[in-house]
């Protein structure tokens, strides 16, 4: 758990599963002590204005609101190469002011530029205890065990001998999914053991087409279909966070390659290339963004990331939240 009495963090690497859910923890502590009407995230990675972006980013960290000077600014993708000298100077400026009840945190897959101002002063907070800075790497071999392991446990379940090792097999490391398969097969085994016979029944392979299907019918504008997806998930265990998680990583994918690809041929192999993603992923996604206008994809993106605030800062549910977003589907 983050030191709830520093107020800069920066949570980067491979292990984006571990990141994700340390912002969330940490979102839920800043909501039930102050509220979530002044949480607000920012990507450099996704294409759009920077002048824009500059000037949302400015407004946001302003002291004075209309909600009061507590606040949560999530930075994700910044501390790399991409990111101009006067955003650069503009938040370092912040972090050296930073009042009570103001908190920042800096996310990120990618190992952030070391070379940069921004990653220099986090390191020096870093040293005086002023800012935490930890770097989480993908799990291997008996960590990763002891991980499964743990989520069985708050399931309620057990693995047979073997069966672990069978999951590992079958989906790596992707804690993603991973949790969703222990999810599913606790669901199925409920006071039983997991076999290694249950694992190759239910578990898929690390790249399904399952979180595609539901791109289609949501590009198809097929309501029906949509929601029919969408509860076949549910009740095989993929869990709410999950699900919308996947959708804001996938729309965003759609944003970078719809880009990409307006801006001249690029077949899936330098999709892959460009943008770091695997090449089953930029092929699906070559594939699916044809059907989308950018203004489409942008707006759907937009509306998945309302939809994460509203789910930490209201008792609405995803299911509801998810119905609203295909009812408006045109």
């Amino acid at each position: 758990m983050a030191d709830p009495n520093k107020q800069i963090f920066l949570w980067y690497g491979e292990n984006d599963y571990e990141v994700f859910q340390q912002i969330s923890r940490w979102s839920d502590l800043f909501v039930k002590k102050y509220s979530g009407l002044n949480i607000t995230s920012f990507d450099l990675s996704l294409p759009g204005s920077k002048d824009q972006l500059q000037k949302d980013v400015k407004n946001a960290l302003q002291v004075n609101s209309l909600f009061g000077s507590n606040k949560l600014i999530i930075f994700k993708n910044f501390l790399t190469k991409k990111m101009n000298k006067e955003l650069q100077v503009l938040i370092l400026e912040t972090l050296d002011k930073l009042t009570d009840g103001f908190f920042v945190v800096f996310s990120q897959k990618e190992k952030p530029d070391a070379r940069g101002k921004m990653w220099k002063e986090l390191q020096k907070l870093s040293k005086k205890g002023l800012a935490e800075v930890k770097e989480y790497t993908l799990l291997q071999g008996s960590e990763l065990t002891r991980w499964i392991s743990s989520k069985a446990v708050l399931e309620q379940a057990k693995f047979e001998p073997g069966a672990i090792d069978l999951l590992v097999a079958s989906v790596g490391n992707d804690l993603w999914q991973l949790d969703v398969e222990v999810k599913k097969l606790a669901n199925y085994k409920k006071d039983e053991p997991i076999t290694k016979k249950d694992v190759s029944l239910l578990v898929k392979g690390k790249y399904n087409d399952d979180i595609f299907q539901l791109m289609d019918s949501i590009s198809e504008k097929n309501k029906k279909k949509a929601l029919k997806l969408f509860n076949d998930q549910i009740d095989s265990g993929a869990n709410e966070i999950y699900l919308l998680t996947m959708l804001i990583r996938q729309f965003r994918i759609f944003w970078q390659v719809k880009e990409l690809m307006e801006s001249g041929a690029c077949p899936p192999d330098q999709v892959a290339r460009e943008l770091g993603i695997h090449p089953f992923v930029a092929r699906k996604s070559v594939q699916h963004v044809e059907r989308f206008k950018l203004k489409e994809i942008k707006d759907i993106y937009t509306k998945l990331l309302e939809m994460e605030i509203k789910m930490k800062t209201s008792q609405v549910n995803f299911e509801v939240l998810f119905g609203l977003l295909v009812a408006k589907l045109k």
